[in-house]
């Protein structure tokens, strides 16, 4: 069988579209409510003892327009929600002066609104009305002969279940343990885990190949990940490439300049050529085969 020769892309001009080519910053980041750290304490607790798995929490009414219903039978979880009411004299926790009759103040109350996204299922009926389900846009047709989990093995990096309340993250690192973990919501999962990987290569306790002489702040880190996670999508003619551009590019102004990608180039090639290379099979060598002298 004649050897097919995979022909390596031009990853300086990939890198180039980045700084030259309009983005788009996905909505799916700010897609979720963006819950306080005592609500989301609140969430998991109630999680935990339920049994339910952590995982991305909205509304009844919100995972409707995310074109998921949540399943019979399940309990929502409560939450502290703000609102506002007229004053009626001094509040038994107040201990300023009190509030004047008719005067509206801001109080908390507990209500049980908020589900899973292990709670929920996908609704048919948005399917049939073209409604979206998180995804921004369709990957199953995509044909990927890179093999995720013989990638992750070479890396010697784990997949853990994603436990984040927050449904506006699409994906973690805890770059120096090499644990990641992926949403089941993301929009793009193969350039979230492309992402998180770029930090577990590039982001660990141990850096080497340090940028600008100083230490990596985090919009450096952010678009040394993002590089690396548009040029394998590139590579391998997955979806997402707009909106990699544009997290790129929001983090660039974040990073002061735009020479900070090319500063960051070798790192970013060397990253992209790891993760990609690991997500292959190597052909089997021949044994006893002399090697050529022309080689």
């Amino acid at each position: 069988m004649e050897k097919k020769e995979v022909t390596r892309p031009d990853w300086m001009e990939l890198l180039e579209t980045i700084l030259t080519k309009p983005g788009l910053l996905g909505d799916y980041y700010s897609a979720f409510h963006n819950y306080s750290v005592g609500n989301q304490i609140i969430a998991v607790l109630q999680l935990l003892e339920r049994g339910v798995p952590i995982g991305p929490i909205a509304s009844f009414n919100a995972w409707k327009k995310k074109g998921r219903s949540v399943m019979k039978g399940q309990k929502a979880i409560g939450l502290w929600m703000p609102i506002t009411v007229n004053g009626k004299g001094k509040s038994k926790d107040d201990d300023d002066e009190p509030t004047p009759p008719g005067m509206p103040r801001r109080i908390f109350v507990m209500r049980n609104n908020w589900f899973s996204l292990a709670q929920t299922q996908p609704d048919p009926r948005a399917a049939e009305q073209g409604e979206s389900s998180g995804a921004v846009e369709e990957q199953a047709e995509t044909e990927i002969q890179w093999d995720q989990s013989l990638a992750l093995r070479n890396l010697s990096v784990t997949m853990e279940p994603f436990e984040k309340v927050n449904g506006n993250v699409q994906g973690y690192a805890y770059s120096s343990e090499r644990r990641v973990a992926v949403s089941p919501i993301a929009a793009f999962p193969h350039k979230t885990l492309f992402h998180e990987l770029a930090h577990c290569e590039l982001h660990g306790d141990v850096v080497e190949g340090f940028v600008c002489e100083d230490d990596l702040t985090q919009a450096v880190k952010e678009v040394e990940a993002e590089s690396v996670a548009f040029i394998c999508c590139a590579s391998l003619n997955l979806p997402g490439l707009d909106y990699s551009r544009g997290y790129v590019q929001h983090w660039l102004a974040h990073a002061g300049s735009r020479d900070v990608l090319k500063k960051s180039a070798g790192r970013i090639f060397s990253a992209a050529d790891r993760i990609l290379k690991a997500g292959f099979a190597q052909p089997e060598k021949v044994a006893a085969e002399p090697e050529s002298a022309n080689a």
